[in-house]
């Protein structure tokens, strides 16, 4: 398997996990796509996925393939990176909560914990990295992550892995015990980091394992997505809480439990890339190799929505609208460039 092949498995396993990521954040149920995402209320969902193959990325990328550029280069890359896409968190953030409170928008999506048009507490909070809408809250994250990345880095060139993993484990339990979530999250970004970094190592050992380990592992995944559903799509939209599984806080099963679902996940794209090519290449190729901007750019349509529909329980009209989301988010992100003035 040549690493070509690698990287855009992982831009069709991304750009999947654009198009679950704009159904969840619909909020639109009963929908076809609450089959494959569960509504995001699975054990484990698409914004882990979207995390680990960002830190994964970076690992490989920043890391590897980098290893023979000065790090003050790449530091820079890193940085100045994280700096954009923070003034990009701003200026979405801004944007969502203008349209929220001048719209009047209902729901989950328009939650802002601040009183209304109170401009200098949003402006206060997010600054202080203690606010950005729900929207863009990868944004946040990342810019953190990609600013902290060339630690990392340091440690990884020095063959201090040991140490990386140690940081992020202690960083998870610093930020569990004192409810700092992006301490939380970060475990999901540099783990996996530290893997891109070793990943055709990883490969290697993983191609010399004995098939039935593979099939057992396998089948572990597959089976406990499966028994996750089964949990929790008979459930009300909301209002499923996994008292081991947990996202606020992010509990250690739960990120265990991701890395497992990615890897399935990996393998099974794999297996299936001819046929995605064929069928969905013009739809997840652009969203995983800008998914950026398709991130950044997904809240138009979906702002727009509870302005044009009022809510139904109608599944075909919800699955339509959810489809209609992701196809005008696709539509944005192929206008000529756009990539001038947003991130990919």
């Amino acid at each position: 398997m040549r690493a070509a092949n690698r990287i855009e498995v992982l831009d069709y396993l991304r750009g999947f996990f654009i198009v679950i990521i704009i159904a969840d954040h619909l909020w639109r149920w009963p929908n076809i796509f609450q089959v494959i995402s569960g509504r995001g209320e699975l054990w484990v969902s698409a914004a882990e996925g979207f995390v680990i193959i960002s830190g994964l990325l970076v690992g490989y990328i920043r890391g590897r393939k980098n290893l023979k550029k000065p790090l003050s280069e790449v530091t820079k890359k890193l940085i100045g990176r994280g700096l954009l896409l923070y003034v990009w968190a701003l200026i979405t953030s801004l944007l969502l909560v203008a349209a929220s409170w001048t719209l009047n928008f209902q729901g989950s999506i328009a939650y802002i914990p601040y009183d209304r048009f109170d401009w200098a507490g949003v402006i206060e909070g997010m600054i202080r990295l203690e606010y950005t809408h729900l929207l863009t809250y990868f944004l946040y994250l990342y810019a953190i992550f990609l600013v902290l990345s060339p630690i990392v880095i340091v440690l990884l060139r020095r063959q201090l892995a040991w140490l990386a993993a140690l940081l992020s484990l202690l960083g998870w339990w610093i930020g569990y015990s004192q409810g700092i979530e992006w301490m939380q999250w970060q475990i999901l970004f540099y783990i996996p980091a530290i893997a891109g970094f070793y990943l055709e190592q990883i490969i290697d050992i993983v191609q010399r394992l004995p098939r039935i380990l593979i099939v057992l592992f396998l089948g572990f995944a597959f089976a406990s997505i499966l028994w996750s559903a089964v949990i929790v799509l008979p459930t009300e939209p909301g209002s499923y809480l996994s008292p081991i599984f947990g996202r606020e806080p992010v509990t250690l099963a739960r990120i265990g439990l991701a890395y497992v679902w990615f890897v399935a996940f990996i393998w099974l794209f794999q297996q299936l890339l001819p046929w995605l090519k064929r069928w969905f290449g013009w739809l997840l190729e652009p969203f995983g190799t800008r998914s950026l901007t398709a991130y950044i750019v997904h809240s138009l349509p979906l702002m727009l929505v509870p302005l044009l529909i009022p809510p139904t329980s109608s599944w075909i009209l919800n699955s339509l609208i959810a489809i209609g989301c992701v196809l005008v988010t696709w539509a944005i992100i192929m206008i000529p460039g756009i990539n001038r003035f947003i991130p990919r």
